[in-house]
């Protein structure tokens, strides 16, 4: 950013250049987005328009008077049932009547009879023109009826040669919940409500058949045409259903200019937008489609769009000359920011880090054994620190001599001495000493770290005791590529505190396992051992509890009792939910996380804040293990969180003892 300031800064001339092409650039995208907004706003209220019209042609057929009328004539007319079933047997029958009253009121062209053959048997006609002996058998529309459903087919008229629709109703028989026809009752009237629907609603309009052939539209020359590839195979299949007549039996429909899909088109030069809608008319072969297009240069001229693009160019070079002209005071912020920028990256980098060694010292809690406690000290230091090489000495229990074993290494391409003693080395004298060393290492000083890819020398070798109440218990020995100056020294001393405090509890641990060995009675054992414990668990400076199968608490330790201001024989027996100096909600979380982690035995760990008894909201690594009994059962669970803020500072008043 900096660069870039101080070449604008420097390069006015090439800023002006940049500022005329941003201003072109802006005026086209303001252009190409304004016209696509406005397009879209067009084909939003274009589709709202087509499905008002889909509906309106299904309310005027489908479920219009005329099918009403021959759907209750299909229903309760004894005369009609009869001559769908077996034909008239009554010269009385008021048949012709009847049909003829239906075409009159409904303005339909012609109403017939179909019996169960498919042959017409009654027909009324206004021309004169009689459909009684026309076999529609193949007609979709009498399929229909006979399965006992309604539809509107549209077709070409057999009897008369143009463009017609077919509303037909199921004729029913005399048996009781009959549920296909026995006949058809058909009214044919012609394509005029359609056409009336699709004339001067929309600059252009076309109700498509499910084979895609333009049926009615408000451009008669779109009339016949089909939409998509005509091929040989599409061609057959249309002749085959008979639906347009002779329409196509001399030469291939002409392919319609427009695609069903909705968006914009482009017609005969022409920008269009597009919409659909489904017409359903129980066909057989699918919905009908209605399609509508709106001529986009009547209904958004581009006139309002190059005014726009204009002022947004205009408005860019503005803009830009205040900018020119504050540069040299940017710049100066520029280089502000990148300083404050640098800082806030340093606290971001210090908080990963604390948050990892928050992590790091749960794990050391969690450990088993010295071996494990160790090796996973080394395994944190190579994370935290960046140790490639280390070891790790520790005194047998109850070894007060000046003898330490090795408990673990990391990366080491010799085996280090099992043994070492004080004194001996440097390692040996800073067990004599007490202190921390971190010294630099000369490239040619005989250390080695190796890897399958080769070695290198180290840059600073590390050397610790590990002291816990003036008593060095191990040592620590590390091997970095860092220089010296860069190991952060305070850090390490807090995990290193850690590790002496884990290994006490460890070594008292397993010298209560070995009292327990040597005890009369197991009861004064198991009561020693618990007292013991617990004074173990109350020298942890970190909070810890643990609770039942049932997540009811078992006990505390004092760290736990002060964080806040508790009493544990107050709490012992109780839930997390009794906790009133925890809000509400938290309560419910903690109850049913709990739960869940001691039915699977699972594990916990998370940084959240939480809110002690000094009033303040503290940054905590927050630890949790459920744990099972000898019988796999679920036993219960041990938390414990650490204070990220002051993660070595013992909290006052809370007692370590040795």
């Amino acid at each position: 950013m900096n660069r870039f300031l101080a070449f604008l800064a420097t390069h006015a001339h090439w800023a002006w250049v940049g500022v005329l092409a941003t201003g072109l650039a802006a005026a086209g995208l303001v252009w190409k987005i304004d016209t696509q907004w406005r397009a879209g706003q067009r084909q939003s209220l274009l589709q709202t328009d087509a499905m008002r019209s889909a509906i309106e042609i299904m309310s005027s057929t489908l479920n219009g008077n005329l099918m009403g009328s021959i759907t209750l004539l299909g229903l309760i007319d004894k005369d009609i049932k009869q001559d769908a079933a077996n034909g008239l047997l009554s010269i009385d029958a008021a048949i012709s009547s009847t049909l003829a009253a239906v075409g009159s009121s409904f303005d339909a062209d012609g109403v017939f009879v179909v019996a169960n053959n498919g042959i017409v048997k009654t027909s009324w006609d206004k021309s004169g023109k009689s459909s009684t002996g026309l076999d529609v058998k193949f007609r979709p529309y009498f399929q229909m009826a006979m399965q006992g459903k309604v539809n509107v087919y549209a077709a070409v008229s057999m009897a008369r040669g143009d463009r017609a629709l077919y509303f037909t109703a199921p004729v029913y028989g005399e048996r009781a919940k009959a549920v296909t026809g026995s006949g058809a009752l058909v009214a044919r009237t012609t394509l005029d409500r359609v056409d009336a629907l699709l004339k001067g609603r929309f600059h252009a309009a076309a109700l498509l058949s499910p084979q895609g052939v333009v049926f009615a539209s408000n451009r008669p020359e779109w009339i016949g045409r089909l939409e998509g590839e005509a091929t040989a195979r599409r061609l057959k299949s249309i002749r085959d259903l008979k639906q347009f007549g002779a329409l196509f039996d001399q030469k291939a429909p002409e392919r319609l200019a427009v695609s069903i899909a909705q968006g914009m088109q482009v017609v005969d030069g022409v920008r269009y937008v597009v919409a659909t809608a489904d017409v359903d008319w129980n066909d057989p072969d699918g919905k009908w489609k209605l399609l509508v297009m709106e001529d986009l240069s009547q209904s958004v001229p581009l006139y309002s769009t190059a005014l726009r693009a204009a002022l947004s160019a205009i408005l860019v070079w503005l803009m830009s000359w205040m900018l020119i002209h504050l540069i040299k005071g940017r710049f100066a912020q520029a280089l502000a920011a990148e300083k404050l920028q640098s800082f806030a990256q340093a606290q971001e980098r210090q908080l990963a880090f604390r948050t990892q060694l928050g992590e790091s010292l749960v794990r050391l809690q969690q450990s088993a054994d010295v071996e494990s406690l160790c090796a996973t000290f080394l395994t944190d230091a190579h994370v935290l620190f960046g140790a490639l090489q280390g070891v790790v000495y520790a005194r047998e229990v109850e070894d007060l001599g000046g003898v330490f074993s090795l408990k673990a290494s990391f990366a080491c391409d010799a085996p280090p001495p099992a043994v070492l003693r004080e004194g001996d080395g440097l390692l040996g004298q800073c067990a004599r000493e007490g202190q921390m060393r971190v010294s630099a290492m000369q490239p040619d000083g005989g250390w080695s770290i190796r890897s399958g890819l080769g070695h290198a020398a180290p840059g600073t070798l590390v050397m610790a005791p590990i002291v816990r109440n003036d008593i060095v218990m191990g040592l620590v020995e590390l091997a970095l590529f860092s220089a010296p100056e860069s190991f952060p020294k305070d850090s390490f001393d807090e995990l290193t505190r850690l590790l002496a405090l884990n290994l006490q509890i460890l070594q008292r641990a397993q010298q209560t396992r070995d009292m327990l060995a040597n005890t009369e009675t197991i009861r004064l054992a198991n009561a020693a051992q618990l007292h013991l414990q617990q004074t173990l668990i109350d020298t942890i400076p970190y909070p810890v509890f643990y609770k039942d199968q049932n997540a009811r608490f078992l006990g505390f330790n004092r760290a736990y009792e002060h964080a806040f201001a508790v009493d544990r024989a107050d709490l012992i027996g109780k839930s997390v939910l009794d906790l009133d100096y925890l809000p509400q909600e938290d309560r419910r979380n903690f109850q049913t996380e709990d739960l869940a982690t001691i039915a699977s035995g699972g594990t916990i760990c998370k940084v959240m804040p939480i809110q002690f008894a000094d009033g303040k909201v503290h940054n905590t690594v927050y630890y949790v293990v459920g744990f099972r009994n000898e019988d796999g059962a679920p036993g219960g669970l041990v938390g414990t969180f650490s204070d990220l803020d002051a993660v070595s500072r013992v909290p006052n008043g809370v007692e370590v003892s040795a």
